[in-house]
């Protein structure tokens, strides 16, 4: 092993040079007295401004990399039970899909939710509606349950909630003849 190969940890690193690091970005950051009331106020308000935009972000699990969104009203857990979230990953996986493609929503832990915000904030090809109807998050559609919709070049799709789901066998059918039309799986 040469000198060339020793790798420190960040933490020893520190410790070696804790004199001799400077923090650039602490270097570049006019002192606080120096600051007019002005300059004061527009920080405030930038700062506010991002605080508002977090607040108004939908909370969702997954990375949404595949513009799918997967609604469920599910008011004893933050998103999923879990063998209600055991089960979505069964049926996604079947459909060669992965929480990384999707973006899961629980409306009940959602205050912002709502159609222009989720429209926005996820720009979704394929909405599964499991467990709740459109109309109460405010989408301009009407569907029936287990007829896949089009509309506003989007793939829309009712079922039951996925605890129904996983206990009845016929419904599973149903949805999986659905799922096979809108994911093209023969």
């Amino acid at each position: 092993m040469s000198l060339d190969d020793i790798k420190f940890s960040p933490f020893l690193v520190k410790k070696l040079y804790r004199k001799s690091l400077i923090d650039s970005s602490f270097a570049e950051k006019p002192p606080i007295e120096n600051l007019s009331i002005k300059d004061i106020e527009k920080l405030q308000f930038v700062n506010n401004d991002i605080l508002k935009k977090e607040d108004d972000l939908i909370k969702f699990l997954g990375k949404n990399d595949k513009q799918i969104l997967v609604l469920v009203n599910e008011p004893d857990h933050a998103f999923l039970g879990d063998d209600e979230l055991s089960f979505l990953l069964t049926i996604l996986n079947a459909c060669s899909i992965s929480m990384a493609d999707a973006a899961l929503v629980n409306s009940n832990h959602n205050e912002a939710v709502e159609y222009e915000k989720l429209m926005s904030q996820f720009s979704p090809s394929i909405i599964l509606f499991l467990g709740i109807e459109p109309q109460q998050l405010g989408f301009p559609v009407q569907i029936p349950m287990y007829q896949v919709q089009q509309y506003n070049k989007q793939q829309y799709l009712c079922a039951p909630s996925l605890e129904i789901l996983s206990k009845n066998k016929e419904e599973k059918k149903q949805l999986w003849l659905c799922l096979k039309k809108i994911f093209s799986i023969s």
